[in-house]
């Protein structure tokens, strides 16, 4: 039997361009379990920023609720700090981002 096309609506792309509010929610998604995607989902953020997109406090409020987490890990008995901050087969001190 032959396979019926789907109209051009419901054709995925493949790649789709986040918009900055769901950059820095998916950064803050990510951020749980591999913290260096979050810094580069994050640094993007941070390169839409203009004046035209003034979300600074948006993207500092996300910040600090990524930092807090961070900072909270040590807490669970699940919690490995040399493996949740490893890149590359080598182990970083805890990075934490930075505010605009």
């Amino acid at each position: 039997m032959a396979k019926r096309d789907l109209p051009d609506k419901y054709q995925s792309p493949g790649y789709v361009v986040w918009s900055f509010g769901r950059t820095i929610r998916e950064a803050e998604n990510v951020s749980r379990w591999n913290p260096w995607l979050a810094h580069a989902w994050m640094e993007e953020a941070r390169n839409l920023l203009s004046l035209d997109s003034p979300f600074y406090q948006e993207y500092d409020d996300c910040v600090d609720r990524i930092n807090r987490y961070w900072s909270r890990m040590y807490l669970f008995r699940w919690y490995d700090q040399a493996k949740f901050w490893e890149k590359d087969g080598l182990s970083y001190p805890i990075t934490y981002l930075t505010h605009i």
